[in-house]
């Protein structure tokens, strides 16, 4: 499996989201259970068909997770002057003189709004490497 690069708190927030989710899917199990006890596994129960149709949604979710967690590579950064991953930035559009910041970040951790961008976009992929 190709490895995908995260930062230490997107490899943390994976585990979190994982182990939350382990302990959500232990729930609906027991929801499951007792849907079958009371109703039979019938199309009828309706119980039965959402607590499956939750659990099915939820093994995806945890699969994608795992699969995640096992090709993840936490990059550290490096104290060498260079952009790498986990490092926040300050981007000086020449032409405007407005300032961007940002902060690089691994595929899927990404979030815009707060300046956390991915080193696969195309401003990450430009800034990654570069010196002052």
């Amino acid at each position: 499996m190709a490895e995908t690069l995260v930062t230490e708190r997107g490899f943390a927030r994976l585990r979190g989201e994982h182990s939350r989710l382990r302990v959500e899917r232990e729930r609906l199990v027991g929801r499951l259970r007792s849907a079958l006890e009371f109703g039979g596994a019938f199309p009828e129960n309706g119980d039965y068909v959402d607590a499956r149709h939750e659990l099915d949604l939820l093994d995806r979710r945890l699969a994608m997770l795992e699969a995640r967690l096992v090709g993840a590579e936490v990059a550290e950064a490096r104290a060498d002057g260079a952009v790498d991953l986990g490092e926040r930035v300050t981007v000086l559009n020449l032409q405007s003189g407005d300032t961007g910041n940002y902060r690089l970040v691994g595929s899927g951790e990404s979030d815009p709004e707060a300046g956390d961008i991915s080193y696969q976009s195309p401003i990450g992929a430009a800034l990654l490497g570069r010196r002052v």
